[in-house]
């Protein structure tokens, strides 16, 4: 048994040098005779290097197919970026959200069953993206993308951001100028308040500081119309959307923390007495950062306007910018208002506890229907712990109302919590 243990271990070693190296092993094997009755193998190998022929192809006569969209080489360094977030939570009114906390969509009257409750585990929202960037002649370019999960159509996946940032300049697909993501408040709620401003969408914007603290940023964005007029039955599948809309901010920073003011103005068009028409909207967004102390820090936003509840948590994609006037057979422009306040207390250096609350307020006109949306109200009391600096687990109760303009008033709450790990 000896013996064949040596001659297989023998072979072993000189199969992984031959495939580690491009050399000739030569194995020699001695048998010695010791007595009383031991018999022992000597392994002794000299290396011969061989002198491998290259083989050469000429590249000039090999076929190159390329479109003039295809992706091309490039001398960018280029960084791989992911989180992967699960999240979990037990609701006790069986709200359709499985993201994010919508108070809009909280059951009223025959909608809200007594006892229904739900319960979801996924990983929907989590994330991959990559970050290329590279000092060039005309100044420095940074190209980013990701993409998650949470898609509402039937598409794999959701693209989140997609943009370059050239000097000033910043071109493609990211959050609006219209909104301030430094004053958001870090809820386990994929949404967050239903009253801040939020919003992903094409974009050219121009931003920078100047002055040490301060800094200014206007930018063209895609318009989306988000309302309901039956007259546009007859401009299916068509862009109604003739101008861009205009976004600009101001954000001054000190020590304590910063103050930004905001400004949007749109022009929605639409189809009226066979011709279009259109309705002048706009915004304002006034929001802060307070540091308190070394533990303790406030976040808050107010905004207001016409025709731009596209641009809340709470409110995009639910047809609340203008409403069809049935007397007038004309659209009139939903006057929206938002705000909250966030209180946030570091506990530890790993451990941070915060209360998020928030109202919203949609004015409704007399030939609107009576269970319209009036306002709404928002609580959430969150925790989260960082045991390291990629990882990090959360748990939140959440709660809100729904109150529609006859008054009637539901109620919802929900139990969430988050586990994280980027990479």
């Amino acid at each position: 048994m000896y013996k064949w243990l040596c001659l297989f271990t023998g072979l072993l070693f000189v199969s992984i040098s031959v495939a580690q190296v491009r050399d000739t092993l030569k194995l020699t094997i001695s048998k010695v005779e010791r007595k009383p009755a031991d018999t022992v193998y000597l392994f002794s190998s000299r290396t011969d290097t061989i002198a491998l022929q290259p083989i050469k192809t000429d590249t000039s006569k090999m076929v190159k197919d390329i479109n003039p969209q295809d992706l091309s080489e490039t001398k960018y360094q280029i960084k791989l970026l992911g989180q992967i977030r699960v999240n979990s939570y037990y609701d006790f009114n069986g709200m359709t959200n499985t993201e994010g906390f919508i108070p809009y969509d909280i059951p009223i009257g025959e909608q809200d069953i007594d006892g229904l409750s739900s319960v979801y585990i996924g990983a929907r929202q989590t994330r991959l993206g990559m970050e290329g960037t590279a000092n060039t002649k005309v100044g420095r370019i940074r190209a980013y993308m990701d993409v998650d999960f949470a898609s509402s159509t039937e598409s794999f996946w959701r693209l989140r951001h997609a943009f370059v940032e050239w000097g000033y300049f910043k071109i493609g697909q990211t959050w609006s100028t219209f909104m301030d993501n430094a004053s958001l408040p870090n809820t386990v709620d994929f949404e967050g308040p239903n009253s801040a401003l939020s919003k992903r969408h094409g974009l050219i914007r121009y931003e920078r500081k100047f002055k040490e603290k301060q800094i200014f940023g206007v930018s063209l964005e895609t318009p989306h119309s988000d309302y309901y007029n039956p007259a546009d039955t007859l401009i299916q599948n068509k862009n109604k959307q003739a101008y861009f809309d205009l976004a600009a901010r101001y954000k001054y920073f000190n020590s304590w923390g910063h103050f930004q003011i905001a400004a949007i103005y749109r022009r929605i068009n639409y189809l009226h007495k066979g011709n279009m028409d259109k309705l002048n909207g706009w915004g304002l967004l006034v929001s802060s950062i307070y540091n308190l102390n070394s533990k303790s820090t406030l976040y808050a936003q107010y905004s207001f306007g016409q025709g731009i509840a596209h641009y809340y948590v709470g409110f995009g994609n639910k047809q609340l910018d203008a409403v069809y006037d049935p007397l007038a057979e004309d659209m009139e422009l939903k006057n929206i208002q938002g705000a909250y306040i966030t209180y946030n207390y570091k506990l530890k250096p790993k451990m941070t506890a915060s209360a998020t609350a928030g109202v919203s307020f949609i004015d409704v006109y007399d030939f609107e229907p009576t269970d319209s949306f009036r306002s709404s109200r928002y609580l959430a009391v969150t925790y989260f712990y960082n045991p390291i600096e990629t990882i990090s687990l959360g748990a939140e109760i959440t709660t809100g109302s729904r109150i529609n303009s006859d008054s009637q008033t539901g109620y919802a709450t929900r139990i969430s919590v988050l586990g994280s790990f980027s990479f």
